[in-house]
């Protein structure tokens, strides 16, 4: 048991590693990602007013955040679906496959968030009243959870569109959004709350159900993606 899952460990950890300097040797991938985030929240604050009301504020941060993810985490299985499929597949075990490619979305989409989240507050600031009124800790808190909760379901759907040839991107559209409806309900109203200072007490449950979100969908891809990845 214990050699299994060091193995394991040390495929998902050679995964993550393998992910990251394709990354890096591609660098224009990652400059793209971040270029659309940071024109998009431009683009928000040329077509807002001085003073962003808190719903805005909290829409127009997920709108970014959603088309940013989609763009970041949409092709982490481009590679499996060419010719290094058929050789990934009797030499990769397919649950370290799985929990390398995790890990490295769930890094690059942390940095994603960070990246949103800071341009946010250099164009269009805090909205009103959050100096007197918010939880900025908080705000940054369901920021995350809600950028890993979105990573781990779109990590899963493009798990099994990689494995369907002839319409994985149309695959994943279709299967993500209903997916991803009531997460972003939830993060929504964490935002928005955060924002008003809502009290904790109102609001603790949210965070809780975002995190097990997280941890039931990446447990979840775990389980199928070794049955559909050799089937």
């Amino acid at each position: 048991m214990r050699t299994g899952f060091q193995s394991t460990f040390q495929t998902a950890i050679a995964v993550a590693k393998m992910e990251w300097r394709l990354e890096w040797r591609q660098g224009h991938q990652l400059a793209s990602v971040a270029l659309f985030a940071v024109a998009s929240v431009y683009v928000a604050f040329q077509s807002s007013d001085h003073e962003t009301s808190t719903g805005a504020w909290t829409a127009m941060l997920w709108l970014v955040y959603l088309f940013s993810g989609f763009t970041a985490v949409g092709r982490l299985f481009d590679r499996e679906r060419t010719a290094t499929r058929q050789y990934l597949r009797w030499t990769v075990e397919p649950l370290g496959l799985i929990l390398g490619k995790l890990a490295h979305a769930i890094l690059t989409t942390t940095g994603l968030t960070a990246l949103v989240l800071a341009t946010f507050v250099l164009f269009l600031g805090w909205p009103s009243g959050l100096e007197q009124a918010g939880k900025p800790g908080l705000l940054v808190l369901g920021a995350w959870l809600g950028g890993l909760s979105v990573t781990t379901t779109l990590v899963f759907v493009t798990a099994v569109a990689s494995q369907v040839q002839s319409a994985g991107a149309a695959l994943s559209a279709v299967l993500g959004l209903p997916l991803l409806l009531p997460q972003i309900i939830l993060v929504t109203r964490l935002t928005r709350g955060a924002l008003l200072g809502t009290p904790w007490n109102t609001l603790g449950e949210l965070p809780l159900f975002l995190a097990a979100l997280s941890v039931g969908t990446s447990i979840l891809a775990c389980i199928l993606f070794p049955y559909i990845w050799r089937a």
